[in-house]
């Protein structure tokens, strides 16, 4: 009796090199999945800053607008024929006489300064303030602060005005012993982060023309 002869498919499997290829391929797409989702992540984190730092920068500058339109030009020496104002214009800080927001619940004038603390690049911007009696000269001591804006890396005003009646308006860097108020005040911030704000403009009510 003849056995009979059983045919066998040829079982067809992966080669090493077929393995290797596909490990390969899913490796790669696996790098680049991972590094979308982290650019995404990332992107995420800079839109929740600026949203952060764009609600911060409105309420400061919402206050900044408010009293700096406020500014009096009250005079340093009361009863001198030509006295300067009690407002000093720095680069990185300057302080002036207002009446104070009404939550604040103080009443009278009072002399403001806003100017930067702490050190590096991780700083404060900081409003204080001290009552003075109209037409006294009031020392600009810093007493109760309070933190205008966190995280700030550098701020930069400009004061716009006449200075000398020969010569036209123009922007400076320090408005100090005059006999009015500047015409504008420029703010410019930057963040800890290099993100930078728009500029604030405020232009004083009671910016008077300059003296020849």
């Amino acid at each position: 009796m003849t056995p009979s002869r059983q045919s066998h498919g040829t079982a067809k499997g992966f080669t090493l090199l077929e393995l290797l290829v596909a490990v390969s391929l899913v490796a790669l797409l696996s790098v680049l999945l991972f590094g979308g989702l982290r650019i995404g992540l990332r992107s995420a984190d800079a839109v929740d800053r600026r949203v952060d730092h764009s609600a911060q920068i409105a309420l400061a500058y919402d206050f900044m607008q408010n009293e700096l339109a406020d500014a009096r030009p009250l005079p340093t020496q009361p009863g001198a024929l030509r006295s300067p104002i009690d407002f000093t214009g720095e680069p990185d800080g300057l302080s002036f006489v207002a009446v104070p927001p009404d939550d604040v619940a103080l009443g009278g004038f009072q002399l403001f300064r806003i100017a930067l603390q702490g050190q590096g690049q991780n700083r404060r911007l900081v409003v204080s303030w001290k009552q003075i009696e109209r037409g006294v000269t009031a020392e600009p001591t810093m007493v109760r602060p309070s933190i205008l804006l966190d995280g700030v890396s550098s701020v930069e005003f400009a004061y716009f005005g006449v200075v000398d009646r020969t010569r036209p308006p123009e922007w400076l860097d320090h408005w100090t012993d005059m006999l009015t108020l500047p015409q504008l005040v420029r703010l410019r911030i930057a963040m800890a982060d290099h993100w930078r704000a728009p500029d604030l403009i405020v232009a004083p009510r009671l910016a008077g023309p300059a003296a020849p």
